[in-house]
């Protein structure tokens, strides 16, 4: 099976990414993406389909809506705003747990359009 590629949701920084690719992940920042930046979620994770990766997001509220709207899509990764927050010295727990998932990938990102809640390390 191919590694997991991964495209993060816009509310990441780019530097996540960055630090993902240094690692060895193939991951890309929709905040670094001129064609997604800003895009409504469904062409996000249209984009992540084509691309073949799976999507990043904290969006629980909104993401829901693209995952109906894209029937057909790659996977989708939720993480949690309280055990991953988006502030600098929590970041590196973020990156550590979506390290472990692609190197040691749940049975269900073998099916098409999983859906997963990650966890931390």
């Amino acid at each position: 099976m191919p590694d997991l590629a991964l495209t993060l949701d816009g509310h990441y920084p780019e530097s996540v990414s960055r630090r993902l690719t240094d690692q060895g992940i193939d991951a890309v920042g929709v905040i670094a993406r001129q064609d997604l930046r800003g895009r409504p979620d469904a062409d996000v994770l249209a984009a992540a389909t084509d691309e073949g990766r799976a999507v990043v997001t904290e969006d629980v509220t909104t993401f829901p809506a693209a995952i109906l709207a894209v029937p057909n899509r790659a996977g989708v990764i939720f993480c949690d705003a309280q055990r991953f927050p988006r502030t600098v010295p929590a970041l590196p727990r973020l990156e550590s747990a979506l390290v472990a998932f692609v190197r040691t990938p749940p049975e269900a990102t073998r099916y098409p359009g999983f859906i997963w809640w990650l966890a931390p390390t």
